[in-house]
């Protein structure tokens, strides 16, 4: 009995990881910035659509861009050598949306 037990515990949780795993956001790190004004200078460099994606939020003094958060990891992808074009350092990284 104890052994059915643990196996449908392990089941379980073998069952919660991989659906956490199937629901991974994606976005595209952009940059940090100390003023924000200077980095929407720098995203008013994009085209209107591209622009539409990035957003922004400050923290401890700094402010963050990044894209929207898309399950669509292909996607970012195929647009992140445009985003590179503004920022060098742009990278696509797991998130969370809250």
């Amino acid at each position: 009995m104890k052994r059915f037990s643990m196996f449908r515990t392990l089941f379980t949780l073998m069952l919660l990881s991989s659906i956490a795993l199937a629901s991974q956001n994606y976005t595209v790190r952009l940059a940090v910035y100390k003023h924000a004004s200077k980095l929407q200078k720098v995203i008013d460099k994009y085209p209107p659509a591209l622009k539409e994606t990035v957003k922004t939020y400050t923290s401890k003094g700094h402010t963050y861009a990044y894209t929207l958060p898309t399950k669509n990891k292909a996607t970012l992808k195929k647009l992140l050598p445009t985003y590179k074009k503004v920022f060098k350092d742009a990278y696509i990284s797991p998130t969370r949306i809250k």
